[in-house]
């Protein structure tokens, strides 16, 4: 990790913690796949400690899904089964999910002004992105911002784990089969708790009064603010 990421993400942390963290808006893509399981799990005395999967390999229909959140609710995602995604989630997708599903939700928050940060997927045009919002009466979205590259992990909360829980969650559910899985993935995202999401947002350093180089895996050789 570079110094002029560590500067990058820290700038961008400045940004958002002077945002009210209800305007904050995050989107990002995810994925699960038929068959998944949970890793760990109680069951009573007499019952099977296992649950059998019938395929566990990188082959198992995937199941595609957008998403978009912010610091006190999930918005309601879209999920795309394995003959309606091809070869993945093209840019037109996610365009018809802004224009569907997405834009009449955010608006409905009657929050203003409201922010939307992407990472630097190719499917991800910030332009044509907020164009879809505008025209289809979500004016409430003034701005889109690309994170810097490479650091999802640090500034997103849904690749802050929050995804992490939502998989937890679903696996839950186990065996997922086709017959299942987009209800599943669908209601676990919806049951999101708020404290969850705060607790993500909180992690990425948004609060205000948060060190921006909190976690600077180099902070002696960076030497930031020196």
């Amino acid at each position: 990790m570079s110094a002029s990421l560590c500067e990058d993400i820290a700038q961008v942390r400045r940004k958002l913690q002077r945002i009210s963290k209800d305007r904050v808006l995050f989107l990002d893509e995810t994925a699960v796949r038929v068959s998944e399981t949970a890793t760990r799990t109680l069951v009573l005395e007499g019952e099977q400690p296992f649950v059998e999967a019938t395929d566990t390999t990188s082959y198992a229909s995937r199941y595609d899904m957008i998403a978009c959140c912010s610091i006190d609710r999930t918005f309601p995602p879209i999920i795309y089964a394995p003959n309606e995604r091809g070869k993945g989630i093209t840019k037109d997708m996610l365009l018809s999910y802004i224009r569907d599903v997405l834009a009449q939700a955010v608006g409905a928050l009657d929050r203003y002004p409201l922010t939307l940060i992407i990472d630097r997927s190719t499917i991800h045009n910030p332009a044509e992105m907020l164009q879809e919002f505008h025209d289809w009466g979500c004016q409430e979205l003034k701005e889109i911002l690309l994170m810097p590259p490479q650091s999802a992990k640090r500034l997103s909360p849904l690749d802050n784990s929050l995804f992490h829980d939502w998989k937890e969650r679903v696996r839950q559910h186990a065996p997922l089969i086709k017959h299942n899985i987009q209800r599943v993935m669908a209601d676990a995202w919806n049951a999101l708790p708020t404290r969850l999401l705060r607790s993500h947002y909180k992690h990425c350093g948004f609060m205000r009064d948060q060190d921006v180089y909190f976690d600077c895996p180099s902070p002696a050789a960076h030497r930031h603010g020196s």
